[in-house]
C-alpha cells in the first residue's frame, strides 16, 4: 500500500482559512498585486460549575474540538475564534448553555459569499466526573484524552484520536484517521478515506475502512466482530485470551499467519478465505479487504 500523507499536512489541507487564503492568492495572482491577508485570532474563557452538569455534549462545531478530563474545580470552555478578511469576531459567535445537567456547547459562523472567513475550536478541560455524549465537529479534528465515560467522536472532514479512555468509544470520519490508544471499552471505528489505528483496547466491535489500512489489537471481540478495508491492509494482533472462530477474506492480497500455537488453529485456507478458531472460540469474528493483505499475530 502506498504510504499516506502524515495527520499534519492531512490537517493543513483542511482548514477552512487555509483554503479561502489560497482561493485569495488565485484570484490576485492575475492583477499582479501583493496582499497581506487579514488573519486574526481570539480566545474566550468560560467557566461551568461541574456540580450542575454530568454530561457533555460538543456539537455543530466548525473547526478542531478537544477534550481532556483532569483533576480540576471547574468546566473550562475555551472558544478559539479565528477571522479571515472582512469577518468580525462579532459575526463568530459560540454558545455554552446547560440544559437541565447536560453542558451544551454550539458554535455559530457566518455564511460568507466571496472573500473571507471564518472558523472556531473548542476546547473542554473537566473533572473525570463529567461524562462525555458526544465531541462533533463538520470540519476539523478531534481530540480527546481521558474519556471518563463512553463518547461519540464524529467529524466529516478530519482526523479523530483518543487516548486513555474508561467506557466504549465510537469514532467516525468520512475524511481522516482515526486513532484509539486505550480504553477499557469497546471500540468501534468507522472512516470513508483514512486509517484506522487500534492499541490497547478492552475489546473489538467493527472497524471499518473504505480507503485505508486498518491495524488493530484485538485483546477480545464482540460478537460477529468485524475489521474490513475495501482497498488496504488489515493487520490482527490477536490477544492471548482471545475466544473466537475467525474468518479472513481478501480478493487481491496474501495471507501471513505468525505465531499463536496450538491456540490458533486453521480450518480453511485458500488463496482468497482462511478459516480458524482462536481458543477454541465459536464466537464470529470477520476480517475482510477487497484489495490488500490479511496479517494475523496470535
Amino acid at each position: 500500500m502506498g504510504e499516506r500523507p502524515d495527520a499534519d499536512e492531512s490537517t493543513t489541507r483542511r482548514r477552512l482559512l487555509g483554503a479561502a487564503g489560497a482561493g485569495l492568492a488565485t484570484a490576485l495572482a492575475g492583477c499582479g498585486a501583493v496582499v497581506d491577508v487579514d488573519r486574526r485570532t481570539e480566545t474566550e474563557r468560560r467557566s461551568v460549575d461541574p456540580s450542575s452538569v454530568s454530561t457533555l455534549a460538543v456539537t455543530d462545531v466548525s473547526g478542531d474540538v478537544a477534550f481532556r478530563a483532569e483533576s480540576r474545580d471547574d468546566v473550562a470552555v475555551v472558544v478559539r475564534k479565528h477571522a479571515l478578511g472582512g469577518v468580525s469576531f462579532d459575526d463568530l459567535d459560540a454558545t455554552v448553555r446547560t440544559a437541565d445537567d447536560r453542558l451544551e456547547v454550539t458554535t455559530d459562523e457566518p455564511q460568507v459569499v466571496g472573500l473571507g472567513g471564518g472558523r472556531i475550536d473548542i476546547e473542554v478541560h473537566a473533572p473525570p466526573s463529567l461524562a462525555v455524549d458526544e465531541l462533533r465537529t463538520v470540519d476539523g479534528d478531534v481530540r480527546a484524552e481521558s474519556v471518563p465515560d463512553g463518547a461519540t467522536l464524529t467529524t466529516t472532514d478530519g482526523d479523530v484520536s483518543v487516548s486513555d479512555a474508561r467506557g466504549d468509544v465510537r469514532a467516525e470520519s468520512r475524511d481522516g484517521d482515526v486513532l484509539v490508544d486505550g480504553t477499557e471499552g469497546t471500540v468501534s471505528a468507522t472512516t470513508v478515506d483514512g486509517d484506522i489505528r487500534v492499541q490497547n483496547p478492552g475489546r473489538v466491535d467493527a472497524l471499518r475502512t473504505r480507503d485505508g489500512d486498518v491495524v488493530a489489537d484485538v485483546p477480545a471481540a464482540a460478537s460477529d466482530a468485524v475489521v474490513a478495508s475495501t482497498d488496504g491492509d488489515l493487520l490482527l494482533r490477536l490477544g492471548d485470551d482471545l475466544s473466537a472462530a475467525l474468518t479472513a477474506r481478501t480478493d487481491d492480497g496474501e495471507f501471513a499467519v505468525s505465531g499463536g500455537g496450538s491456540a490458533f488453529n486453521v480450518r480453511e485456507r485458500t488463496e482468497s478465505r482462511l478459516r480458524a478458531t482462536v481458543n477454541g472460540g465459536d464466537a464470529a469474528m470477520t476480517a475482510r479487504t477487497r484489495d490488500g493483505d490479511v496479517t494475523i499475530r496470535a
